[in-house]
């Protein structure tokens, strides 16, 4: 019997806070399960980052500048030439979307004054976590290595922190109903709060 199940940016930050969380629960009994708690809030924060930076053009807003170019071309022979196949997508890693979104109008409709808050401190700390830990687990080579995890815990308060002011800034979940948003706002309460005695 087949089985699909329907998912779009959104729903994937939110899956990923709500993965965090299980993981969180199992640390005391699997060490492993940092792993997935890493892998999780990476996943959310990159999923919020875009959904805040994509336009109305989709993907363009969160691709690299080369990728942008070869949307923009698309888009415009595509309203002549319905044949013409569209572009991969390459988006930003993730310490490119943290930039972009610290920039003031980086909302994919331009409506944010300001920027995301994010020190340079925390953009050095992200940017770690992403080309050591995330990398490491996700591209896992032959050897047996230890990473310190007591760090975890207050990078999850930071990605629930810029998930939030995403959220708020309303435009990375516009299409959402109040009660996915509600639920959306408990998880990173619940997340942040989680992960302050791990």
């Amino acid at each position: 019997m087949e089985r699909w199940i329907k998912a779009d940016e959104a729903e994937d930050v939110a899956g990923s806070v709500r993965h965090a969380l299980r993981c969180r629960t199992l640390i005391s009994q699997d060490d492993q399960a940092w792993k997935w708690l890493a892998l999780a809030l990476h996943s959310a924060l990159q999923g919020a980052c875009v959904c805040h930076l994509v336009g109305t053009a989709p993907p363009t807003g969160a691709v690299t500048n080369r990728n942008a170019n070869e949307w923009n071309e698309y888009f415009n022979k595509s309203r002549t030439d319905p044949k013409i196949k569209a572009p991969k997508t390459y988006l930003m890693a993730l310490p490119e979307l943290l930039k972009a979104i610290r920039q003031p109008h980086s909302a994919g409709d331009g409506s944010n004054t300001y920027g995301v808050r994010l020190t340079d401190a925390e953009y050095a700390w992200l940017t770690r976590f992403h080309g050591s830990i995330r990398n490491q687990f996700t591209h896992f080579e032959p050897m047996g290595w230890s990473i310190e995890v007591s760090g975890i815990p207050e990078i999850a308060n930071l990605v629930s922190r810029i998930i939030g002011e995403i959220l708020e800034m309303q435009w990375a979940f516009r299409h959402e109903n109040q009660t996915w948003l509600n639920a959306l706002r408990a998880d990173l309460r619940q997340l942040a709060s989680q992960t302050t005695d791990a």
